[in-house]
């Protein structure tokens, strides 16, 4: 016995490992033994099954209290009458395929999609497999030993994503991975192992080999020197970066039982058609993945003629195919198959999309520019910030929140600071008079244009009571003759003071008048004085963020988009800026 030989077979229940190793070495039934033993390393968690006979299925069963020892793995093996199995700790040095004999990717049924599964694995580094007859039912185990440990939960993912890209199925029964794609808090799917009763090796060509553990041993250490492990890392990485753990699908399974079973109760009485013909649609385009309405249609056809109470109860028999055709086109619309997703758009159509909303913004923007100039000239423009956010969102057809975002169109502190800036090298704005004087007498008021009313005087030539005054060519005296009357002991407070902003005023508000005796002309020197409006100071961001909330809350509409702790969120701070403003302006 070499010193490889001797090093091997004194190594008892010991991690083992078959780098390096020679396959010719392997002459003695305990070295192969303990060779195949160190291929399924996981001691914890193992499954075994009685072996009753070949027709039934084996009912496995895990043992969690203890592990097994190798030679113990091995003695369970080799027992006629059990069944023994492993899983997969977090590192592995093999994947497994299991392909049952009906499934449609078992060679017997259809060779071409059997090849196929070969040939995407290689893709993903997977070069040379070991295939095995897993039991009598002749089902497949396609080994891929490895000569590197990976991650067992990246090569699921790496495998998973490799079939699914090739459009191979992974399901229990079709093709099933080992290791699976598993949830954190759980174990790996346990498997046979390969060679117990009615397991062979097969050659290329899928014939029997035999069941040799020498051979078995051998071939083993010889495929996985053939694996490409650096193309295989790479699609690990990969496929981990893009894996999307699956959604609990309770729900899923309940919503699928309660369609199969009002499709199989069928019509029961009369005006059931429009909701089972739907059903049906939504049953073949979610579950049954139909891609194209003509497949959904033809299933809502042939499903509705087999249903109960068709002929009894249907009233579109005559119109079936037809409504089957517009179902399935509402159903491809409206409906996608499970765990798709969907298909992202085109660059052309991204790109029309944007376009299509950049043009319908210029036209929201053109539409409140129009508005406000148009409100403006007619001087229908309202007072309050409120007043003129909803008249213009009313006549623009916008919506507020589009106005506020785009305040400098419209909102007195960007449009009369911009106003203010263009009028300072132009002529000067109306001056504002003080409200009509209500006189004992008969009162005449008097306007005042764009030029200056009085010239000042110098105090020789101040009139006294009775004196006439001055005329001027430049003064052009009107007189208005129904404005209404308005009463000097008013309590109103100034519209500053109100409203909380500046404004230009009106056009009919610029004109103001000066009761005087229009007989007589006459007047003291205070009354010569021109009105200078009170100054204020601009409007602070606190006025301004006061306006918007009252706006807000204040307006239904906006209220109904809001939930109600946003609503008190706003209150609460509408209470708080007026409380500061407050405090601020208190002495």
């Amino acid at each position: 016995m070499t010193y490889q030989e001797d090093r091997i077979c004194n190594t008892s229940d010991l991690k083992f490992t078959t780098k390096g190793l020679d396959p010719k070495s392997l002459t003695t039934t305990e070295l192969a033994a303990q060779t195949f033993a160190s291929f399924f390393p996981y001691s914890w968690n193992f499954i075994y099954a009685k072996n009753i006979d070949r027709t039934s299925k084996p009912e496995w069963k895990t043992e969690t209290r203890y592990p097994i020892t190798g030679r113990r793995l091995y003695d369970y093996w080799a027992d006629n009458e059990t069944l023994i199995g492993v899983r997969f700790d977090n590192q592995t040095e093999y994947a497994l395929l299991d392909i049952d004999k009906g499934s449609p990717y078992h060679p017997s049924n259809n060779h071409e999609k059997f090849k196929t599964v070969l040939q995407a694995l290689e893709d993903i580094g997977l070069v040379r497999p070991l295939i095995v007859q897993s039991s009598h039912s002749e089902g497949l185990h396609i080994y891929y030993p490895l000569w590197q440990e990976v991650p067992s939960f990246g090569i699921a993912c790496a495998i998973k994503s490799c079939l699914q890209k090739n459009n191979c199925e992974i399901a229990a029964g079709v093709i099933e991975s080992f290791p699976n794609t598993k949830k954190y808090d759980s174990e790996y799917n346990g498997h046979r192992l390969p060679l117990q009763t009615g397991s062979y090796q097969l050659d290329n060509d899928l014939q029997i080999i035999g069941r040799d553990l020498n051979q078995f041993v051998e071939t083993w250490l010889t495929v996985q020197e053939h694996q490409d492990i650096d193309l295989l890392k790479q699609a690990i990485a990969e496929a981990k970066a893009n894996y999307q753990p699956p959604k609990d699908n309770r729900k899923l399974i309940k919503w699928r039982e309660d369609l199969e079973q009002q499709i199989q109760q069928g019509w029961t009485g009369q005006g059931q058609s429009n909701q089972l013909l739907y059903l049906m649609g939504k049953y073949a385009r979610v579950f049954l993945g139909c891609e194209e309405d003509e497949a959904i249609a033809e299933y809502i056809t042939k499903t509705a003629k087999t249903a109960a109470g068709f002929i009894k109860f249907c009233g579109d028999i005559k119109r079936l195919e037809q409504k089957a055709k517009d179902i399935a086109k509402w159903c491809m619309k409206h409906h996608f198959p499970w765990g798709s997703k969907k298909e992202e758009q085109s660059n052309d159509e991204s790109e029309d999309i944007k376009n299509k909303k950049s043009q319908k913004q210029a036209e929201r923007l053109e539409r409140i520019r129009t508005t406000v100039n148009e409100l403006n000239k007619t001087g229908e423009m309202p007072e309050t910030i409120r007043g003129m956010a909803q008249a213009i969102a009313k006549i623009a057809k916008v919506s507020v929140e589009t106005l506020y975002d785009n305040k400098q169109l419209w909102h007195p502190e960007f449009t009369e600071s911009r106003n203010s800036t263009n009028t300072n090298n132009s002529a000067p704005s109306p001056i504002a008079i003080a409200p009509p004087i209500e006189q004992a007498e008969i009162q005449t008021e008097r306007t005042v244009t764009e030029k200056a009313l009085y010239k000042a005087l110098p105090p020789s030539e101040t009139p006294l009571r009775g004196q006439e005054l001055p005329k001027f060519a430049d003064v052009d005296f009107q007189v208005a003759t129904d404005l209404p009357k308005s009463s000097q002991k008013s309590g109103d407070l100034m519209w500053i003071e109100t409203h909380g902003r500046l404004s230009s005023p009106k056009a009919e508000i610029s004109k103001v008048a000066i009761s005087q005796n229009p007989s007589t002309r006459t007047a003291n020197a205070d009354c010569l004085r021109p009105y200078e409006p009170p100054k204020s100071e601009p409007i602070s961001a606190i006025g301004s963020r006061i306006g918007y909330l009252r706006t807000l809350l204040e307006t239904p509409i906006f209220r109904k988009s809001k939930s109600a702790s946003e609503i008190a969120s706003l209150q609460a701070e509408l209470e708080k800026l007026e409380r500061d403003r407050q405090t601020n302006s208190s002495p």
